[in-house]
């Protein structure tokens, strides 16, 4: 019964003119993975801080506002 049995993907044995033997494209695009996420890391703590402030901020606002409104 061919419904189950899944075909295997076909492989070539085809290297590029101009590849560099020595480095590797896997190599490459980690090395440059590595070095986005260290830049994101930073830039991540940074903007945290400064969007916290300011959901804080805009709360404190809201309540002020609201709070005197209430007055009896």
């Amino acid at each position: 019964m061919n419904l189950f049995n899944q075909r295997k993907n076909k492989s070539f044995n085809y290297r590029p003119k101009f590849q560099q033997e020595n480095k590797t494209a896997s190599d490459e695009i980690s090395s440059q993975w590595e070095a986005l996420k260290q830049t994101r890391k930073h830039q991540g703590k940074h903007g945290m801080r400064l969007t916290g402030w300011l959901v804080i901020f805009i709360l404190v606002i809201i309540l002020w506002y609201v709070l005197s409104n209430y007055e009896l």
